[in-house]
């Protein structure tokens, strides 16, 4: 059996232990220790307990797992302490999922190039659009060339966007995000475009094989529209949404307004779609973006997927 060591142990980190524990068998997995900022815990308990002093390099070296799931909070400043210890972990024959953006939106190509050299695989779905299947759904794409991806890659600028549209001033909508639990506090990263653009970083890596970091390309969010644009742009017949567009020229988040006939018109509040356009075919999807219940499955998913597609 799998031994799992969890690297946090917040909504995201609990509840994949509780996944875990209900399907065990069928992933041959089990949580051999959890690591927080407060110290490490040996073994799988509800409640996280400090057995011994020390950070994720004491743990991997006391665990010994087979596979490290980071589900820690994104450090945007430098992807530490995780960076460091996903190339500890390739170093020492160990697979990676994450559901931390921050590392692969900084150092993405980096860090799978190095997995790749040493044999060792990398799980991130959880990254982008939480369990729906965006990451997971390039895997199933085989062969044809990737041409264009477009998204709304981010939960709470679509909910307010959709409050705007049905006739909700922009500070009500905001307020009711944070009442149901959909924005932050602090909704910074999420209105001005950065999450979105963090997601989109990923993406383009990943599906356009290109080389780009967060911050090299252009992001703008919602703070700046107003209810006047939302209602011109309603009486035209159109919608206003956040889209995250990557081709093999541009890469940006914007603003933008689609009519009826795109598949994005009708992804309302907080849920996200993407649509991968290849040499062959355009396929759109839509799910659940954001959520403590839907990032553990994605978690899930990529430890599955490491056990049968070896």
């Amino acid at each position: 059996m799998k031994r799992i060591l969890l690297l946090g142990y917040g909504h995201v980190g609990k509840t994949f232990r509780e996944f875990l524990s209900r399907w065990s068998s069928e992933l041959d997995a089990q949580i051999a220790g959890v690591v927080t900022r407060r110290g490490i815990m040996l073994g799988d308990n509800p409640d996280f307990r400090k057995d011994i002093e020390g950070g994720i390099n004491e743990a991997l070296g006391k665990v010994k797992p087979d596979v490290l799931v980071d589900t820690s909070s994104a450090n945007y400043k430098d992807g530490e302490p995780s960076i460091s210890a996903y190339y500890r972990c390739f170093e020492s024959g160990i697979d990676v999922i994450t559901t931390n953006k921050a590392p692969l939106a900084l150092n993405f190509t980096a860090i799978l190039d190095k997995a790749k050299k040493l044999g060792r695989r990398v799980g991130f779905q959880g990254t982008v659009m939480s369990g729906t299947p965006s990451i997971n759904l390039y895997r199933v794409l085989p062969v044809a060339k990737v041409r264009r991806i477009r998204g709304i890659l981010n939960g709470t600028t679509n909910f307010i966007l959709t409050m705007m549209y049905n006739g909700v001033s922009f500070d009500e909508a905001l307020m009711e995000a944070k009442r149901k639990g959909y924005a932050e506090e602090d909704p910074t990263l999420d209105l001005n475009g950065f999450d979105a653009a963090a997601k989109l970083t990923i993406l383009t890596n990943w599906m356009l094989n290109r080389n780009v970091k967060l911050g090299q390309f252009p992001f703008k969010g919602i703070e700046g529209i107003s209810m006047q644009s939302i209602e011109d742009a309603k009486k035209r017949g159109l919608k206003m949404k956040l889209i995250a567009y990557a081709d093999d020229k541009e890469i940006k988040v914007s603003p933008m307004e689609v009519n009826k006939d795109d598949p994005f018109f009708s992804i309302d509040g907080v849920d996200n779609s993407l649509e991968v356009t290849n040499e062959v075919q355009s396929v759109t999807i839509r799910g659940p973006g954001a959520g403590s219940e839907t990032a553990a499955y994605a978690a899930i998913s990529d430890l599955f997927l490491f056990k049968v597609m070896k």
